[in-house]
C-alpha cells in the first residue's frame, strides 16, 4: 500500500501539502516535529517521506536518515527554503530522492508524489508475484521467524498469510486486511509462539 509521511513543523505548509494530497487520495499522515515522526513510523509503513529541513526538535535530512533504519523501502524528499547547492549535496548524499524548494511548486510536488506512487505499486505488485510463487508458511517456518523477521522483513500480506495459514483459532480472520499493522504483527508474534508450542520447541 503506498502512504505517505509528511513532516514538517511550518503549520502553513504542512496544512496546504496534506489537504491537496488527501484531496487527491492518497493516505497520508502527519507529523510536525522529530519525535511525533518516529512514532508514526513504529506504526506504520510509508512508501514516501516528505521531510521539512528545519523542524522544531531536529533536521529533516538526519531524520530521514534514521527512519530508514526501520523504512527500509521509504524514498525521501527534503522540503527546504534554502536550496543552494550545500543543502541539496547533503540530501542527496543521505539517499532522498528529490529536493524541492519553497515555495513550492505543487505541480511538481504532485507529478512526484504520482510517479513515486506509480514505482511504489509497481514494486508491490513484483514483490507480491515473487511471493506467490516462493512464500509458502509452514508451521515450522513460522515457528523459525524470529522478532526481527516480524517487524521488519515480512509485507503486511506476508503476515496476514501468515495468520491465514495455520489453524491458529482467531476470530477476525476474514477482516485481516482491515487491520493495522501494529496488531498484524502482535497476532503473528501469538501465532509463532503457537506453533512453536506445537513443534514442541522452546519458546524465545
Amino acid at each position: 500500500m503506498f502512504r505517505i509521511l509528511l513532516v514538517e513543523s511550518d503549520l502553513t505548509i504542512s496544512n496546504t501539502i496534506s489537504r491537496i494530497l488527501a484531496g487527491l487520495g492518497y493516505g497520508l499522515d502527519v507529523a510536525y516535529d522529530a519525535a511525533e515522526a518516529r512514532s508514526l513510523a513504529r506504526q506504520h509503513r510509508y512508501s514516501l517521506g516528505l521531510f521539512g529541513d528545519h523542524l522544531s526538535d531536529g533536521d529533516g535530512v538526519q531524520l530521514f536518515e534514521e527512519m530508514r533504519e526501520l523504512q527500509q523501502r521509504m524514498s525521501g524528499v527534503l522540503v527546504t527554503a534554502v536550496g543552494n547547492l550545500y543543502t541539496v549535496t547533503k540530501a542527496i548524499g543521505a539517499g532522498m530522492l528529490r529536493v524541492l524548494c519553497k515555495p513550492l511548486d505543487f505541480g511538481e510536488l504532485i507529478s512526484l508524489v504520482s510517479f513515486t506512487a506509480e514505482a511504489s505499486n509497481d514494486e508491490y505488485a513484483r514483490l507480491a508475484a515473487e511471493r506467490g510463487r516462493t512464500m509458502h508458511f509452514t508451521e515450522e517456518k513460522i515457528a523459525e521467524l524470529t522478532p526481527r523477521d516480524i517487524q521488519h522483513r515480512l509485507s503486511d500480506r506476508d503476515l496476514v498469510e501468515i495468520i491465514r495459514s495455520v489453524d491458529y483459532p482467531f476470530a477476525g480472520k476474514e477482516r485481516l486486511e482491515f487491520f493495522d499493522r501494529d496488531t498484524l504483527e502482535r497476532v503473528v508474534h501469538l501465532v509463532r509462539r503457537w506453533c512453536r508450542n506445537r513443534l514442541q520447541l522452546v519458546a524465545w
